[in-house]
């Protein structure tokens, strides 16, 4: 009897010591699709989080497997959700595991799950149970659309659930043999079930936690009046440049782009200076490449000649700069990329087989991107306090932009194997760069080559123009805070809010353009290059437990459990 008792509360001690340890695991119930026999069907499976001492590393484990584009969403969702809350996740360890009882579809929609999940965990937060959320992660913690939504509704409901968190934009289609759709808040009215939408990690972390991580931002950005004149003396010499050609030419081919230049002065009157100054660039190329096609192929040579010179020239002068200020950094990077791409182009033109009209495009368009380059030269003199940049520092961030940019482009040939020939290019600039140790460059090459493959991801889901451009006005959104708070820090994104601008010009009328264009606004408002570790690591009060601190819960557990055992069998002596 005695035995029998004691290897009782031997059992008890080690479950109850295994249930503290157990508590560095935060869960939630997961939404899924499975494939039958008759169509898709909506699933549940569960999915947990250990964050622990270690190495910054993500591990997945998937109970049936899953596809590859689930783990690789698995390391946005952890990405994300560190730099949302403003925390330096390098020395931790995220061990993700999903269980099902039935094969689910693998696929990125459940990174929204997994970026509120990671984002409760390094905050120490608890997840509400009886909550559930579908949808994509994407950079600036925006929440994407993603398909069988009325499923998994469905799924919740019969998993006892009580709301389901959605991406903005969803319709429903109730009956398929009928074009109606529904909104997902009508139709969980009408199965008894609370269906909201959201459009961000911070809206939903929320909504699981009861908490606020960061107040949304109100107001408007105070646009920097240094940047104000500086802009407005870029925009002015390139549409001087554009009348000064209309008026040298003066064909029928130029009524057209003279219609462009008037809009250009109702923007630049407007104080929109990029947006002006990108309307009288674009016109200058089609100028140029008009006056240039009627030239022999002597004279076209020969102003190639010249114009390469020019380029090599110029580009001396600004790889002598010295970087010590975030605006000479950012104009840096903004200069060069234009003196690179002038310098391609006219290679183009020299080697190109093509008609002479082709090649006169392409010396219009590599002088006038030597132009604009000149023009944003200007940006050199903004002020700005003395940033202790460090070479170390920026091969750094010229390593994390490169891995961003990789695993987005692998991320989106695993679902689309599409052909990405531009993302390709400008990713492999990036790490030609980083192999000659222009770590300035490589970064810019390396934030554009991301923003343009988050642009794809996040239109995955979007079916139609209308939900499109409620996307664009979440990025633009994201986009604004961003620059509100890098101003709020004494810098002001100078790509960032030139772009955010020029998306909001285009929204009406290039509503892909501006898609595109908020996606930059997004990336390079949040221009994030460190000279220090200024991010906040985690904490324990921010966080669960770390591994060490487990160890000594754990040791603890079973001491006590010896304790305990030791007095009963002391007792049972007696």
């Amino acid at each position: 009897m005695r035995n029998k008792k004691t290897l009782f509360i031997l059992i008890c001690m080690i479950l109850m010591t295994s249930a503290v340890y157990a508590e560095n695991t935060n869960t939630m119930t997961l939404l899924a699709v499975k494939e039958t026999n008759n169509g898709l069907v909506g699933g549940t499976a569960t999915l947990s989080l250990e964050v622990n001492s270690g190495k910054g590393r993500v591990f997945l484990e998937t109970s049936p497997l899953t596809k590859i584009d689930t783990q690789v969403s698995t390391r946005f969702a952890k990405e994300i959700a560190c730099k949302t809350a403003d925390l330096e996740c390098s020395s931790y360890d995220f061990i993700y595991t999903v269980k099902s009882d039935a094969p689910i579809i693998g696929g990125p929609s459940a990174g929204a799950a997994m970026g509120v999940l990671t984002l409760a965990s390094v905050k120490g937060a608890k997840c509400d149970q009886k909550t559930a959320i579908t949808g994509t992660i994407n950079s600036g913690g925006i929440i994407g659309a993603v398909g069988g939504v009325k499923e998994k509704i469905d799924a919740a409901k019969t998993a006892g659930l009580t709301k389901v968190l959605v991406p903005l934009g969803e319709n429903l289609k109730i009956n398929e043999t009928e074009n109606a759709t529904i909104s997902p808040e009508e139709y969980g009215n009408k199965i008894g079930m609370t269906v909201k939408e959201v459009g961000t990690l911070n809206e939903a972390y929320k909504e699981f936690t009861g908490q606020t991580l960061q107040e949304e931002t109100t107001g408007d950005v105070e646009i920097d009046s240094e940047y104000i004149e500086i802009m407005k003396n870029v925009a002015e010499k390139l549409c001087n440049r554009s009348e000064e050609l209309v008026n040298s030419l003066k064909t029928n081919e130029t009524k057209e782009i003279e219609a462009k230049l008037n809009t250009s002065k109702t923007l630049f009157n407007k104080t929109d200076y990029y947006s002006a100054a990108s309307l009288c660039f674009s016109s200058n190329v089609r100028l140029g490449s008009i006056a240039s096609k009627e030239l022999t192929n002597e004279e076209l040579a020969e102003k190639i000649t010249r114009l390469a010179s020019k380029i090599n020239e110029y580009d001396k002068i600004i790889s002598r700069m010295e970087l010590k200020t975030m605006p000479q950094l950012q104009t840096y990077m903004i200069v060069k990329e234009r003196i690179n791409e002038a310098e391609d182009y006219l290679n183009k033109s020299i080697s190109s087989n093509s008609s002479t009209e082709l090649r006169a495009y392409y010396y219009a368009y590599s002088e006038e991107r030597l132009n604009s380059a000149i023009s944003w030269s200007a940006f050199f003199k903004k002020k700005g306090v003395d940033a202790n940049i460090s070479k170390e520092a920026l091969k750094e961030s010229c390593t994390e932009k490169i891995s961003e940019a990789d695993d987005r482009m692998q991320y989106v040939l695993t679902l689309y194997p599409a052909e990405l020939e531009g993302v390709k290019d400008t990713i492999n600039n990036a790490k030609k760069y980083q192999e000659k140790e222009e770590y300035a460059l490589c970064i810019n090459a390396g934030a554009l080559a991301k923003a343009d493959v988050d642009s794809i991801i996040s239109t995955m889901g979007a079916t139609d123009e209308a939900s499109i451009k409620k996307l664009i006005e979440l990025k633009l959104k994201v986009a604004k805070a961003n620059i509100i708070k890098k101003q709020s820090q004494g810098f002001f994104p100078i790509a960032g809010y030139s772009y955010y601008e020029y998306s909001k010009n285009l929204m009406e009328d290039n509503v892909y353009s501006s898609l595109l264009f908020s996606q930059y606004a997004l990336e390079l408002s949040s221009f994030d290059f460190k000279t220090e570790k200024t991010a906040r690591a985690i904490t324990t009060t921010e966080s669960k437990k770390s591994g060490y601190e487990y160890v000594l819960v754990y040791i603890i557990g079973i001491i006590t459990g010896v304790i305990l055992t030791y007095m009963v069998i002391m007792r049972d002596i007696d």
